[in-house]
């Protein structure tokens, strides 16, 4: 299976190196030497690294377009136009070019203007300066470093505007490589191994107090007490050494009843970590706008949508699963060890502050991904078959690793270990499995056929596309 960091950093050799002979092509490596950058490759991947890798791309982009690219475009040409006209500042530039030319017109006349700039006045010369700088400010295509007065810059301008340049490219030669490459969409392996996820969408958990088991164990990094336990619906929706523990608090905020994490849960969780920038790896935060989430899950800013968003967040941070492994050694997991939304004057302008729990943290810094590629997993968001997607990626690349011969057999209850079936009845899960199943299959990957025989699913899955191997280079990561 492809790391997210391997896939990654493979992408951003080929964006780099692109990018490099872009800026040989544009002959912009001389001005780049003069600027004091002397390994180019360094420079384009640190900025690359800076301003794209661990963001989003097209939102960081239009920020440097509209900021540093087009307002400065602007502003120099703005000056140097007022300050000719004005007659004001250093003698540069336009005021400048109008004592070169005037210094020319002394001397040869009207003729000798004529003959050289096809122009009778210094007035129409110098309209046809202006005329130059107000076409180059408004050509999207012509960088800052074609600037007519270049050489006239100070030098931290240069560098800085090169800076600019430089990033233009790079997103124009990401941009391409990201229309021609599969999509990579990942989840952490723990919460695809962990069932934090109900198959129903709309249930209202009753909870009681801990097991007694559970109870006992002073050893877990969590003071317990302040936990309940959901009460299943389905008994063996859910493995037996597995509990799902729920915040008092949050119970109380709901007057007792709480709705389970459900699949749209599920596309949050993927969707704020695809936000996450280069602090996260020291900090374990991810901090983003909660207007951005609110419009990706509902495409809409009306009140309920963000209402519905909050509580999501919410629900990501105060659910856990609880439980003991073979050994007999308890523990306990979450998704979000804390969130936090910092209210503005509106929910619009609010931002949000969400810590990852040390297990997805961990999981994230060891490489352990599940990874689908290709946009059909965006035709499934909506329903439980985006989640059902990613265990059935899972069980593909594993039962292919270890040559496994197809139809691949699986029992049941083998999904309850990545899926809580918390549905009252046996039949009524399993339903919900199998329309799934069909809509998955339906979109022509991952699961090319399936069939149930009493307790056990039989899978065919297509064969591993070149994209998916470890060793392509070019898969753009989401």
């Amino acid at each position: 299976m492809e790391t997210y960091s391997a896939s990654n950093n493979r992408l951003k050799e080929v964006i780099v190196s692109q990018t490099v002979s872009a800026i040989r092509k544009n002959r912009m490596e001389d001005f780049l030497r003069n600027a004091s950058v002397h390994n180019l490759t360094d420079f384009v991947a640190t900025l690359y690294q800076n301003y794209y890798q661990f963001k989003n791309m097209d939102s960081s982009y239009k920020k440097i377009r509209y900021h540093s690219f087009n307002k400065l475009k602007r502003r120099w040409t703005n000056a140097a136009v007022r300050n000719y006209r004005e007659n004001r500042g250093p003698k540069k530039e336009l005021r400048a070019q109008f004592d070169m030319i005037t210094t020319y017109y002394n001397l040869v006349g009207q003729e000798g203007l004529l003959k050289e700039f096809h122009v009778k006045t210094v007035e129409e010369y110098m309209q046809l300066c202006i005329n130059e700088l107000e076409e180059w400010a408004q050509n999207p295509n012509l960088l800052i470093h074609t600037y007519p007065y270049w050489s006239q810059k100070t030098d931290n301008q240069k560098k800085k505007s090169l800076k600019t340049d430089v990033l233009m490219l790079l997103w124009e030669i990401a941009n391409n490589v990201n229309i021609n490459q599969p999509i990579a969409y990942h989840s952490p392996t723990i919460a695809v191994d962990t069932p934090f996820f109900g198959i129903s969408d709309r249930m209202k958990n009753q909870t009681n107090l801990l097991d007694e088991k559970l109870g006992e164990t002073s050893r877990l990094n969590l003071e317990l007490r302040n936990y309940d336990t959901i009460i299943p619906k389905y008994k063996k929706g859910l493995p037996d050494h597995l509990s799902v523990l729920v915040s008092k608090e949050f119970i109380q905020e709901l007057d007792g009843k709480v709705p389970d994490l459900d699949s749209k849960d599920f596309e949050a969780f993927t969707e704020i970590l695809s936000y996450r920038d280069m602090s996260f790896q020291t900090s374990r935060q991810i901090i983003f706008p909660l207007s951005q989430l609110v419009n990706k899950l509902y495409a809409n800013n009306s009140g309920k949508s963000y209402d519905l968003t909050t509580q999501r967040l919410m629900k990501l941070g105060y659910y856990r699963i609880a439980g003991h492994n073979e050994e007999g050694d308890f523990f306990i997991r979450g998704l979000f060890s804390s969130v936090t939304i910092k209210n503005s004057t509106t929910l619009a302008e609010s931002q949000v502050i969400v810590t990852l729990s040390e297990e997805i943290y961990d999981d994230l810094l060891k490489q352990q991904i599940v990874s689908i590629y290709g946009k059909q997993i965006e035709q499934l968001k909506g329903s439980f078959a985006y989640h059902l997607a990613f265990v059935l990626q899972k069980e593909r690349m594993s039962s292919i690793q270890a040559g496994e011969q197809q139809p691949i057999r699986r029992h049941w209850r083998q999904f309850t270990y990545s899926i809580r079936f918390n549905k009252v009845r046996k039949a009524d899960n399993l339903k919900e499995l199998e329309v799934n199943l069909d809509r998955i299959k339906k979109h022509d990957f991952i699961l090319k056929d399936w069939y149930r025989s009493g307790d056990y699913y039989f899978f065919h899955f297509y064969p591993l596309e070149s994209w998916e191997l470890p060793e392509h280079p070019t898969t753009f990561i989401l």
